[in-house]
């Protein structure tokens, strides 16, 4: 699950069509990751000032029920963080990008290579190009009730989980301890 937020800079006279832009964000996750049609990919477009209940303003869902076989860990990612103007707690942000739509298992090592890094450094310029020219990739503040264009990111040479990517157990071996 990748969460990216859209900010609309048109103002009241622009009417983007979000679901234009849920079909853009599938064609260039596609192109980007590899995952080409063999998985399904759903989008949900949100207003994130709207108040709860906050139903998507556009919904896309392709694919259905596909899934590609994955032999590495579900929950090793690479993250993607990034700032808007300032490197400050209300300005940033991190998407995880799972290690599995990037190389297969082979390419794992102790720590992600250049290729790696670069590959999801890459995923920055999808971003900032998604939408047309009133559209920006940005950060959103709840606290500050602010959306801010993003301006800079990263990418270090460090693993990251995410446990909620993984596989729910199934079976327990366990046993008493005797002495």
């Amino acid at each position: 699950m990748l969460n990216p937020c859209f900010n609309n800079t048109g103002g009241i006279f622009t009417n983007t069509d979000w679901g234009n832009l849920a079909n853009s964000w599938i064609t260039a996750l596609q192109a980007w990751s590899g995952i080409t049609t063999t998985s399904q990919i759903q989008v949900k477009v949100y207003d994130v000032t709207s108040p709860p209940p906050n139903e998507p303003l556009a919904e896309k869902l392709v694919n259905p029920g596909q899934a590609v076989g994955v032999s590495s860990p579900r929950e090793l990612a690479v993250c993607l963080s990034f700032y808007a103007g300032t490197n400050t707690k209300r300005r940033r942000g991190r998407l995880y990008v799972p290690f599995y739509w990037l190389y297969p298992p082979s390419a794992l090592a102790e720590r992600p290579s250049t290729t790696v890094r670069q590959k999801v450094g890459d995923l920055a310029a999808v971003l900032a190009n998604l939408g047309g020219i009133d559209i920006d990739w940005s950060v959103w503040s709840p606290t500050a009730q602010s959306m801010n264009k993003v301006t800079h990111w990263w990418v270090d040479d460090e693993w990251d989980i995410q446990r909620r990517r993984g596989l729910r157990p199934t079976t327990r071996t366990e046993a008493n301890i005797s002495g």
